[in-house]
Order: structure tokens, then sequence, then C-alpha cells
């Protein structure tokens, strides 16, 4: 899908281009069983890689960072250059469908919120053969997070292309993918509010005093806006769940 240049000049200057803690990241990385000293790790979608220098400072390992958005991996070079980490962190320009890696490489393959451009249980299919037998898979996708979600929060997410399941049905999709779950985390709230909306929001805000007047572009401003008043609304219905997984 193609999108438009002005969705990645708001997204280009945001902190992280989708909800996520530093917090959560090493939580959920502490319940991956230990890997290897020079672990490969393989990080899909990885935007301009806040969770990419995460990852780094909690491991020994390298990692591959790949999103199909140049510009996004040319921010994570400057960043993981300026920390030091430029021969550890290698950035790859690919799209997530369609990864050019050989099979068996990783240890450890690892996305935050991302994978619903391929679809839950689809990314896992696609990306399993790049573990090595035994490795492990983390990924964080929506799903609900009780029964029976209010009729307007359903149509929001219709209107977005994409419907959540529960987190069993989640988990009934990992067996399916022939994953073994180890285990589940939700994203805590900050993750979505403090560290995504709130910056968001401060955005939108600003952009509108020089493309309000266009109306792709204040169509685009509403309903990012659209989006946190929903989440503000609705967010004990929905979230992010992170899965551990392994190859077995």
């Amino acid at each position: 899908m193609q999108l438009p240049p002005f969705f990645y000049q708001i997204f280009e200057s945001l902190p992280r281009q989708g909800p996520g803690d530093a917090g959560a990241t090493k939580h959920v990385f502490s319940l991956v069983p230990r890997l290897p000293d020079d672990a490969k790790i393989l990080d899909v979608g990885c935007g301009s890689g806040t969770q990419t220098l995460d990852l780094a400072g909690l491991t020994t390992g390298t990692i591959t960072a790949v999103d199909n958005h140049q510009p996004f991996l040319d921010m994570l070079d400057a960043k993981a250059g300026k920390a030091g980490l430029q021969e550890r962190i290698r950035t790859v320009n690919a799209s997530m469908d369609a990864l050019p890696f050989a099979p068996g490489q990783f240890d450890l393959v690892w996305s935050e919120g991302a994978i619903f451009v391929v679809g839950f249980e689809q990314g896992l299919t696609l990306w399993k053969p790049f573990l090595k037998k035994g490795g492990y898979m983390v990924v964080s996708d929506a799903d609900w997070f009780e029964p029976n979600p209010p009729a307007e929060l359903v149509q929001w997410w219709e209107s977005e292309g994409y419907l959540p399941v529960s987190e069993d049905e989640m988990k009934e999709r990992v067996n399916r993918a022939g994953l073994r779950l180890v285990a589940t985390y939700r994203l805590p709230e900050a993750g979505w509010w403090d560290n995504y909306h709130v910056p968001m929001l401060a955005r939108t805000k600003d952009l509108r005093k020089t493309h309000g007047s266009n109306p792709d572009d204040a169509a685009l401003l509403d309903s990012l806006e659209h989006e946190a008043e929903m989440y503000l609304k609705y967010k004990r219905y929905y979230g992010y769940t992170f899965f551990v997984m392994q190859n077995p």
C-alpha cells in the first residue's frame, strides 16, 4: 500500500511509530530463555528503531533491523552510530512479506506492533522459517482484552481495515503456525498514551497550522486524533499483547 508523503512527514518526527515502552521491551525480553552471547536477532518493521536500540542494550548479539521506508532506516543508522552500536545493528530495506534472508539464520525474531501489516498468523508463518530450531519469536499485536466490545469500537477498527480477535484466538493462531507459546504480556497503558498518543497529538496540533487547509491532510490529522479519542474511551477493551513463542 502506497502511503502519502504527509503520512511519513508526521511519523518521521515521532519517537515511536506506534505504541511501545522501553520497560515493556525489557520485561518481555526477560521472558525469552537465555540466548547465545553472539545471538543473531531480526527486528521486523523496526521503524526508526527505538525498540531496536532498547534490544541492543539487553543483548550482546547483533541485530538486523528491517523496514521498507529508507528514511526510518537512515534515522536508526544515525542513532546507532551515535551510540557506538554501528557494528551490532545492521539495517535492511525490505518488505516484511519478502524478507531476503536464509532459512534458520536467527536466534530471535522480534516485531513490535508491525505484524498487522501482513496479518498475525500469516506473519508468524512467513517468519518462522528464518528461526533456528529452538529459536524464539516475539511479536506484539492488537487484540480484545474483554468480550463483547462496543459496536462503536468494532466499527472504528473495521474502518481502520483491521479487526482484533481475543487473546485466546491469537493463541490458537500461534499453535496453527507451528510455534510453541512460552508467555504473553500486555503492553501497559503508558505505552499507548504517554509514549505514542501524547506526542502524536502534539504533532497533529502543530501540523494543523501548516496543513489544516488541505482536505486530504486535514482528514489524516482528524483520523489520528480520533484514534486517540477511541483509546481514551475504550482502552479497557483492547490493546497490544506480546506473544513469546519458540520454534520447536
